[in-house]
């Protein structure tokens, strides 16, 4: 009950889809299952071994899942077959309310039937049903069970009487701002005394919880990986780099990390060093990256040095990838909201790597494919995101891949 009320599971405001209903039940089960292991390791009084309990965890989260989607699927098509339709109006006429009206029409399963528009102005390419003074009467008369206001066309007094007959009527009353061609789903509303704020973009770490878990994890998979991985295998990779040719064993570099403040980025040396060179990306078949280099990028063993980064604090293990100063500057004037991206921190691996767009990006198009993955995983973080990116990750170094030159 306390796993089901802190991760909201059955809070519904639409009906949400197969990767959404994964996402919500996971965090559900890996808080669940976090209680019943502290208990368990405290009360030691049970015979039931761990193996049995992850075992009925996976079968019961497939069922649950499975029975989730059947209920969603169902209710979903039901709604859209059914008659019995909400009858709504909408009060002022502008472009968000007519897109509301069009998208509500073709969306049945939002079970409502928009009868038309109220407006003090002429009208012709909506059905208008009166003017606002006519409002009240027409849904004490047609039963309206909800009002939609397009706030920017109606006064003061207008949404006042509004506002009164839908209190004393028990009926719903919802605004749709002018400005809605710009708000996002992941809209944040805060109050200061009375007055409503509206953050039109969701930063999943401004929560301290989210925060402590995700810098938590950081630490600890980045001590891990250094003290049982990097110990013994940083000098063996690094006499091989040395041999390979001449110059340092690590390649540093200043690059673009959270709020788009530059650090120092650790790797691998993998190509040959030349004097006062200007950046360029590393292309396939690139004459500079040695017969060693080609190994460790081919493996991503040149990131490894990136592991100290995160320990240090200014990279992540998961997050958008940390993109050269000059990069930054030139992509940030040809990609839309490509600036997001440095919202968070950057990560070892990402999003965007595991679907395909690691490597040198050629054109613009997976620049653009590059970055909308990254907003998409600062939309929609979550501590179960960060762990199937890594398992995806761990996959992709044993797969063949061809941007991993």
């Amino acid at each position: 009950m306390v796993s089901t009320l802190l991760t909201k599971n059955y809070y519904i405001n639409r009906l949400p889809g197969i990767l959404i209903n994964a996402l919500n039940l996971s965090k559900h089960f890996l808080l669940y299952f976090l209680f019943l292991f502290v208990y368990l390791q405290i009360v030691h009084k049970t015979q039931i071994s761990h193996k049995q309990i992850i075992t009925f965890a996976l079968w019961l989260y497939v069922f649950l899942l499975v029975w989730r989607i059947f209920v969603f699927t169902f209710t979903k098509q039901a709604l859209k077959i059914s008659k019995n339709r909400q009858p709504v109006v909408i009060a002022g006429v502008s472009v968000a309310s007519i897109h509301f009206k069009e998208f509500v029409e073709s969306h049945p399963e939002y079970g409502m039937n928009i009868l038309g528009f109220f407006t003090d102005k002429t009208n012709e390419k909506v059905n208008v049903l009166g003017t606002f003074d006519e409002l009240i009467p027409f849904c004490q008369n047609n039963k309206v069970s909800e009002i939609i206001c397009s706030a920017d066309k109606l006064n003061k007094d207008d949404i006042n009487n509004i506002l009164e007959y839908c209190e004393n009527n028990f009926i719903p009353l919802k605004v749709i701002p002018d400005s809605a061609g710009f708000l996002g789903r992941n809209l944040v509303t805060t109050f200061i005394e009375h007055m409503p704020l509206l953050a039109l973009r969701k930063n999943p770490f401004d929560e301290a919880t989210n925060q402590f878990l995700k810098r938590g994890f950081d630490i600890i998979f980045s001590l891990t990986i250094i003290v049982f991985v990097l110990s013994w295998l940083m000098p063996i990779i690094a006499i091989l780099i040395k041999l390979s040719s001449r110059g340092p064993i690590f390649f540093i570099q200043e690059r673009s990390g959270i709020r788009n403040k530059s650090f120092k980025c650790f790797k691998f040396r993998s190509m040959r060093t030349e004097n006062n060179a200007e950046f360029k990306q590393a292309t396939k078949n690139d004459s500079r990256v040695t017969k060693i280099g080609a190994f460790l990028r081919k493996t991503s063993l040149d990131e490894l040095p990136q592991f100290f980064n995160v320990l240090i604090g200014n990279m992540s293990i998961v997050g958008p990838r940390p993109h050269p100063l000059k990069l930054t500057e030139e992509y940030s004037q040809k990609v839309d909201k490509y600036m997001v991206r440095h919202l968070v921190k950057p990560g070892i691996t990402g999003l965007s790597q595991v679907m395909g767009y690691r490597g040198e990006t050629k054109d613009l198009y997976l620049m653009k494919m590059r970055v909308r993955m990254d907003r998409f995983y600062i939309d929609n973080w979550s501590f179960y995101l960060d762990l199937k990116v890594v398992y995806s990750t761990v996959l992709l170094i044993f797969r063949k891949d061809n941007n991993a030159y």
